[in-house]
């Protein structure tokens, strides 16, 4: 990500629980005209995650955890009280992924506009990098300056993004996908509707060993981060 995880090389043991259930159905390919069907994209088939497969971790006191009754995960923006550093995250362990070609997921990010600039985000995504970060990431990343919801794709040293909502807290399904016909197109999807479709010319986001990581940063002190939160339901790779 655009604020890597530099320090968080040592995956912290998985904390279990229990966890609510929200439904979420498979959304299909983009289609030639606004009507989503399945007959567009090659690789359409998914591969569910479940909560047994995330070890969560923070870089301080506060941690990820399972949502009680639920296959899902919270992953909260951590406090004031280790100061201007808290990473915290849900992820496929270093060795545990599986190739993919992209990523869905129910869920939300419960987010704000009082961090003083936007290094203080939420982000969902799947990458090829677990140890430096650096690779190739495509997913969704909330800054929490300014209430804005991105799609973004990192890889070969670039980092791109772009505007899918803003001030919005509400539950929806997240969806990118590589296209099968280019293999540095990315394509977004929010509840099943086509957005639209970003490219990291040069770079391959398709069928790389990927892990499927959930993670909040906090990058600064003295602003109240309560009740920001990500949360994540039905975790699927393609």
């Amino acid at each position: 990500m655009k604020t890597k995880l530099k320090n968080v090389t040592a995956i912290g043991a998985v904390a279990l629980a229990a966890c609510v259930y929200f439904g979420c159905t498979k959304d299909a390919s983009k289609p030639t005209t606004s009507t989503v069907t399945n007959s567009v994209k090659k690789n359409s088939s998914l591969a569910a995650i479940g909560q047994s497969a995330f070890s969560l971790w923070g870089t301080c006191t506060d941690k990820p955890y399972d949502i009680s009754g639920s296959n899902g995960v919270c992953v909260p923006v951590g406090g004031t009280s280790c100061g201007a550093s808290d990473v915290l995250g849900a992820q496929q362990p270093n060795g545990s992924g599986q190739d993919a070609t992209g990523l869905q997921f129910y869920g939300c990010f419960k987010g704000g506009s009082n961090a003083p600039d936007g290094s203080n985000e939420e982000a969902v995504f799947v990458t090829d990098d677990v140890t430096n970060w650096t690779g190739h990431e495509m997913g969704f990343v909330e800054t929490l300056s300014d209430h804005t919801l991105k799609a973004y794709l990192q890889g070969n040293g670039n980092y791109y993004t772009q505007v899918l909502t803003s001030n919005d807290n509400g539950y929806h399904t997240f969806k990118c996908q590589c296209e099968s016909g280019d293999h540095s197109k990315v394509d977004f999807y929010l509840d099943g509707t086509y957005k639209f479709t970003m490219q990291n010319a040069g770079s391959s986001y398709w069928n790389n060993y990927d892990y499927f990581v959930g993670t909040t940063h906090r990058t600064s002190s003295s602003w109240s981060s309560s009740g920001q939160q990500i949360e994540m339901y039905n975790m699927t790779t393609y």
